[in-house]
């Protein structure tokens, strides 16, 4: 039992690591010395990539992110054209927007680069069933002995990390207050990144006091 209860475990683990990506953020105040720091409670989320879809996927986690924080968002693929970007009066549309919008803060995210690099998967140790166990020994020993270990070793693999800059702006004043780059490792999927990039800057946000209680 305690074997099957090993086995259960590191699949539940797997199953976490493949549904993660893990994403480090660092922030810092851009209001003057002594200038109060804002708080907002309604964010105009802007994220610029090089699709609508990519735009759409990270735009829709944060919302999901800040909406567990009581925070209303506006999303800019949900209120501009599909090729906005593309749009000479693409400025003009976002400010539009963000005035209709009744957002107090407008979030614009951004790609600063990817980097490439080596990374080290560690061994493991899998536990597969034994077809050929004695099942007339009696549940106990068929359960205990009806696993074979195979180990599977360490190799590295080539991973991508994605450099993100977030810069979060007073709609009322038009001028930054706050800024944040992250740092997502190698997401498997744009679901995984974008969600992983989501958490990690809502909660900084949430830390840097820059999100209304």
């Amino acid at each position: 039992m305690q074997m099957v209860k090993h086995v259960f475990v590191a699949v539940a683990v797997l199953m976490l690591a493949a549904c993660a990506t893990t994403t480090e953020t660092q922030s810092t105040w851009q209001t003057r010395t002594g200038e109060p720091r804002p708080a907002f409670e309604h964010l105009y989320v802007v994220v610029l990539a090089d699709t609508a879809v990519t735009s759409a996927a990270v735009e829709q986690q944060v919302r999901k992110s800040l909406k567990k924080r009581a925070i209303e968002t506006s999303l800019s693929t949900e209120t501009l054209a599909g090729e906005r970007q593309q749009a000479s009066d693409f400025r003009q549309q976002v400010e539009a927007a963000v005035k209709e919008s009744g957002a107090d803060g407008v979030m614009v995210v951004s790609l600063l680069k990817t980097q490439e690099r080596d990374e080290y998967v560690p061994p493991t140790v899998d536990y597969m069933p034994m077809t050929s166990a004695p099942m007339y020994l009696g549940y106990g020993p068929y359960v205990g002995y009806s696993y074979s270990a195979i180990y599977q070793p360490g190799y590295y693999q080539n991973a991508t990390d994605y450099y993100l800059q977030t810069q979060l702006y007073s709609a009322a004043t038009e001028k930054p207050v706050w800024q944040a780059q992250s740092r997502s490792m190698n997401p498997y999927s744009l679901k995984s990144g974008a969600e992983g990039y989501a958490k990690s800057v809502a909660s900084q946000l949430d830390k840097d006091g820059a999100l209304k209680r």
